[in-house]
């Protein structure tokens, strides 16, 4: 007697799972253009110095695990560094434009206390020739280790489950599983949630106590920015952790 052909189906199972943001990563830039090659490259320099010195404080104070556990910072570093010249178009009334120098700066910085970022925050405000463009809210790779067999059952329930379901409405049963495919089941994160970004941060009353000198003496671009030293409080997002897989299954 032939065996019936057995019905078959292909699902995706899809699993998600949203955990705190464990690092606050910003991207500042350094920056400064003119006519004065020297003048332009002070600038960037001494700026930059600024951003180092507040940076060092926070940081460890050492390779110890510990230290590394109690400082504000996790990793930070001067990601690239350029110095370049252009002639600007010509107006109508300036045929032979003066040729321009720049110089940027640039530095990654990745915040384990999201007290400090703010008061990081708010003192690179005052620094001529920063600005921070984002914050990047991002999970720790021990972090992420840890969910991805998690993940991975998550899915394949899913896929499962979703099977099933139309077993039961379309009356097939000894329902199996014979193939699975992951290719395209790479791991996704999604930072949401109500963070906010340096430009929309609400001013905190009580600014990070490791800050409060520095800030005080930091130069800014005027004296009231000494006396607004109240720092921006930033809520860390949602990162939602994801991946998909391809299921097939046959049924009676």
């Amino acid at each position: 007697m032939a065996h019936p052909t057995p019905f078959e189906l292909t699902v995706s199972g899809l699993a998600v799972i949203p955990l705190p943001a464990e690092r606050a990563i910003i991207n500042v830039v350094v920056s400064s253009d003119g006519k004065e090659k020297s003048t332009v490259t002070k600038e960037v320099v001494a700026a930059a110095k600024q951003i180092e010195k507040l940076l060092h404080q926070v940081a460890p104070q050492d390779d110890s695990p510990e230290a590394k556990a109690a400082a504000p910072l996790a990793h930070w570093s001067k990601t690239s560094l350029s110095a370049t010249s252009y002639v600007p178009g010509s107006t109508d009334h300036d045929h032979h434009p003066a040729r321009r120098y720049k110089s940027t700066v640039r530095f990654d910085i990745r915040f384990r206390e999201f007290t400090a970022l703010g008061a990081f925050g708010t003192t690179i405000s005052s620094i001529s020739h920063v600005e921070v463009s984002n914050i990047e809210w991002i999970l720790t790779t021990e972090t992420k280790d840890s969910y991805r067999s998690e993940l991975r059952k998550t899915a394949a329930r899913n896929a499962m489950r979703k099977a099933q379901d139309y077993c039961d409405v379309l009356g097939c049963g000894n329902l199996r599983p014979i193939e699975l495919d992951d290719t395209n089941g790479n791991y996704s994160y999604q930072a949401r949630g109500s963070g906010r970004t340096m430009q929309t941060a609400r001013r905190s009353a009580a600014p990070a106590q490791m800050y409060t000198q520095s800030m005080q003496s930091m130069p800014g671009d005027n004296e009231e920015s000494s006396e607004d030293a109240s720092g921006l409080e930033f809520t860390p997002q949602e990162v939602q952790m994801s991946m998909e897989v391809t299921v097939k299954f046959h049924a009676e």
